[in-house]
């Protein structure tokens, strides 16, 4: 069996630290909108998807229960998220954004652009777009695995 490479080896420590960053630059924009990047990944998911359930935002997000818990709880505090009981199955709310939660996330997805621009500013599209597809090749090979 051949050793990894030295590259390879540094690579997880990298996109943690990658993570790390770019969540807290996220976390720091918000903040006057009395949102964290966690709220803006669970907005950002039901508006993509319409409506969704703390299930699936457990399982697109790598969340723990509890932690969704408190988003969602979080979020419906303010007025931004609608829990319906779904109408084939008793058992699980489906989450909506309100007409206030869209109005946020729209300020959200402006204050998320400015710290996009911030961290990824030092790169060319063609860079990132180089980046984008090898995070996704990346993510699509673990979701297979699974």
């Amino acid at each position: 069996m051949s050793q990894p490479s030295r590259a390879s080896l540094q690579l997880g420590l990298l996109l943690r630290q990658s993570h790390r960053r770019a969540a807290a630059s996220l976390n720091d924009v918000l903040t006057p909108l009395n949102l964290t990047g966690k709220h803006f990944g669970v907005l950002l998911l039901i508006d993509r998807d319409g409506v969704s359930t703390q299930r699936d935002l457990i399982k697109e997000t790598g969340s723990d229960k509890a932690g969704m818990v408190r988003t969602v709880e979080d979020l419906e505090a303010l007025g931004y998220l609608r829990r319906t009981r779904s109408s084939t199955d008793k058992r699980v709310s489906e989450l909506t954004l309100t007409d206030s939660g869209r109005t946020a996330f729209e300020m959200a997805k402006q204050h998320a652009a400015r710290a996009a621009r911030d961290l990824f500013g030092p790169f060319t599209e063609a860079e990132l777009d180089t980046l984008v597809a090898l995070l996704t090749r990346f993510v699509d090979a673990g979701r297979s695995e699974t």
